[in-house]
């Protein structure tokens, strides 16, 4: 049945490749704009032959013309057949070599008299186990609820208790508590390790923001280990509005300005640059960038960051997995700071894409102890009904061709805990 249906439209489609064929109705054949001579019989039939020429190509075009009126009368107006594009032909094609046999058998079970079920859609249960079994650790299927608060999130906007979570393991980490939120009142404190959310274990961090977060003015219960304790907390949600980016200057050194990006969203970019901007108002003339505990998020605002940041050089590149490469390079003009890049081990994605490029660059000194080593993307498909699939789509590269995925980024200077801010300091001083 498909074999009969492609042939059928290729050759359809043949036919109008030939019909377009300019080779054979070249009409400046023979059309010189010399004197001509010989005889007046010669001359006057060189002249008729253009005309003929001529008569020939509006006929052809008049023809061509009329063909393609019954064709948009009978597709458009009757109903008979219908027209598709050259790349919507070639998407159904492709969708017929790889799943038509699953329509066929989905449609011979629907036609069985006796059967006892009818052919049901994949449902979202049977398309997470499907996207999770790909052997990529950051794929996921979202239903239309669950990406919806996603999508929030990397606007900056979302409901939830004020918490920042990452995953260490098979643990489930708090790693930020935001001030004036429901956990920050609570007590809940940075390094808890949240066992269940409603009496229920998250499998993996996406499944415990997709719990903890809902509709605001509802509850939430976190149970939360504390070193050999174990402790419930019942949190309201709310509308959190963390912003992405805190600067203040440093207590004692008025020349020290201090930016933490504790995620890349929409904006963040932005902020970070008003953030540069304030500080140097007030007097900063060097800067520490803090990265400490940024999961990542979206990977533009930490393009637009280094390029501000650079000069004419290369931020990354990234190959797909057919081998092409994308090459990002930051413009001619640059901030110019002289800064240092604190960082961790929960430093990740978009955060190491921009340390890597700062230190690959010379544009300041890296502290702290080695990034975690996602140096891969993700892209976020959204579906017509509102569900959506991530799903990594290309392996990211430091200025140096080096990889950072598995790797992670090795700091200049080694310190942890309170030894980082002095070293810092210490750094800025020389």
């Amino acid at each position: 049945m498909h074999e009969d249906l492609i042939k059928e439209i290729e050759e359809e489609k043949k036919l109008g490749l030939d019909l377009s064929d300019t080779a054979y109705y070249n009409v400046d054949d023979g059309v010189t704009d010399e004197p001509l001579l010989g005889d007046e019989a010669e001359t006057t039939e060189e002249v008729k032959q253009p005309k003929k020429r001529l008569g020939f190509l509006l006929s052809f075009l008049f023809g061509f013309m009329a063909c393609l009126a019954v064709l948009v009368l009978c597709t458009k107006v009757f109903g008979i057949g219908n027209y598709v594009t050259e790349e919507a032909y070639d998407y159904f094609i492709d969708l017929d070599k790889s799943y038509g046999k699953y329509y066929e058998i989905m449609k011979m079970i629907g036609e069985d008299p006796i059967a006892q079920r009818e052919p049901e859609e994949i449902s979202d249960e049977e398309l997470k186990e499907i996207v999770s079994s790909i052997g990529d650790p950051y794929a996921v299927y979202y239903t239309a609820a669950e990406y919806a608060e996603i999508e929030k999130r990397y606007l900056g906007e979302f409901v939830g208790v004020g918490i920042g979570v990452i995953q260490d393991g098979d643990n489930i980490v708090i790693m930020t508590v935001f001030d004036d939120t429901p956990a920050a009142e609570a007590g809940i404190k940075p390094d808890d390790i949240i066992l269940k959310v409603d009496g229920k274990k998250p499998a993996d961090v996406d499944e415990a923001v997709q719990m903890i977060t809902g509709e605001a003015g509802t509850k939430v219960t976190l149970t939360i280990k504390r070193g050999d304790e174990t402790i419930d907390f019942e949190l309201n949600r709310q509308k959190i509005e963390a912003d992405s980016v805190a600067y203040d200057v440093i207590e004692g050194h008025p020349e020290v300005g201090y930016i933490n990006i504790s995620s890349f969203v929409k904006g963040t970019d932005d902020d970070f640059k008003m953030a540069v901007k304030d500080l140097k108002a007030k007097g900063c003339t060097k800067f520490i960038l803090d990265l400490r505990d940024n999961g990542g998020g979206l990977t533009e605002p930490s393009i637009e960051i280094a390029d501000y940041l650079l000069p004419a050089c290369k931020i990354m590149s990234e190959n797909t997995k057919d081998g092409s490469e994308t090459v990002y390079n930051s413009k001619a003009s640059a901030a110019d700071l002289d800064m240092v890049i604190l960082v961790n081990e929960n430093t990740a994605s978009a955060s190491e894409i921009l340390t890597a490029a700062l230190q690959d660059n010379k544009a300041g000194t890296v502290i702290g102890t080695k990034t975690y080593g996602k140096g891969v993307t993700q892209m976020l498909k959204k579906f017509g009904d509102g569900t959506a699939v991530k799903i990594t789509v290309t392996e990211y590269f430091r200025p140096n061709g080096e990889t950072v995925n598995g790797v992670g980024v090795t700091p200049d200077i080694e310190a942890e805990g309170e030894d980082v801010i002095e070293e810092a300091l210490k750094e800025l001083a020389q």
